[in-house]
């Protein structure tokens, strides 16, 4: 076979170009879900807060316990074991309003294989002032 003749054959050109490509894609596939897991629990860890901040709001008198209990049973869809800690704060503002606050932190483990990346830790605070 002249050299001619080799450059002008194309069999395995598909398998060249799907072996640089395929790792391209591969990573910005995990980049993706990755991504969109983080994006899903700080929405869920938001919206949790928010449950808690509005159960203290409407129930005034409730404990600690009920309005924590609260929280953690609207965080759907993300591990219970990666939540690090959860806090109601209530207290009396500056201008004399009462308040009450909900704080979440969650921390999510990484889906990137092979690689030593640290636990993402994921910050949620709400507040809300409660009616006299």
């Amino acid at each position: 076979m002249t050299f001619r003749n080799l450059l002008a054959d194309a069999r395995g050109a598909s398998a060249v170009e799907a072996a640089f490509a395929l790792p391209v894609i591969l990573v910005a596939m995990i980049g993706l879900l990755q991504f969109a897991l983080v994006l899903q629990a700080s929405g869920t860890i938001r919206h949790a807060a928010g449950e808690g901040v509005r159960y203290a709001k409407v129930h005034p008198d409730a404990s600690e316990t009920e309005v924590l209990n609260k929280v953690r049973a609207s965080m759907v869809g993300v591990k219970d074991s990666g939540i690090v800690s959860l806090a109601l704060q209530r207290g009396t503002a500056a201008n004399g309003a009462k308040f009450s606050s909900v704080t979440v932190t969650y921390q999510l483990d990484p889906v990137i294989p092979f690689t030593d990346i640290k636990p993402f830790t994921l910050n949620e605070s709400m507040s809300s002032y409660i009616p006299s």
